[in-house]
């Protein structure tokens, strides 16, 4: 009961403070709103396949053909999503440009998983800590020749 009177204090209080406010601020609080229901949905989402994946009596190991890789636009366009099997990461442009150089750079698919593994190692060791990816783990070549395949050095 405490939480549904606390909520209603809260709606209160914005909805006397929305009065006040001009256009480019509420346009702002709309994006932020915005941000906020589109990361409680993919929380939520992970959660489920999390709890999926714990289901599972069986995890496929790097050689099957299970690992699917792919980079998708978020809904505000303004960074991506590298989805590695079951692992979804929010990536920015910048970053997204970096390994996309990274692939272009390499010589073969070997030497661009070595590459993006050195990379995500310095600068997002979350994603191979989630995505429990190691050195010669299938999916760092997979998001080479993705990367090859997607996405041009301009």
């Amino acid at each position: 009961m405490a939480k549904v009177t606390k909520e209603k204090d809260l709606l209160k209080e914005l909805r006397a403070l929305i009065k006040d406010i001009p256009e480019d601020g509420l346009l702002f609080l709309i994006k932020q709103a915005q941000t906020i229901l589109y990361n409680m949905k993919v929380d939520e989402l992970n959660s489920v396949q999390e709890r999926m994946d714990n289901s599972k009596s069986s995890v496929p190991s790097d050689t099957s053909d299970t690992t699917q890789v792919a980079i998708e636009r978020s809904s505000f366009g303004r960074s991506f999503i590298l989805v590695i099997g079951s692992c979804r990461k929010v990536l920015s442009e910048t970053e997204i440009t970096k390994i996309v150089r990274i692939a272009w750079n390499a010589s073969n698919s070997a030497d661009g998983a070595a590459r993006l593994f050195a990379w995500f190692n310095k600068n997002r060791d979350d994603i191979i800590l989630d995505a429990e990816l190691h050195p010669k783990h299938r999916a760092l070549r997979e998001l080479y020749t993705y990367l090859k395949k997607n996405f041009s050095l301009v």
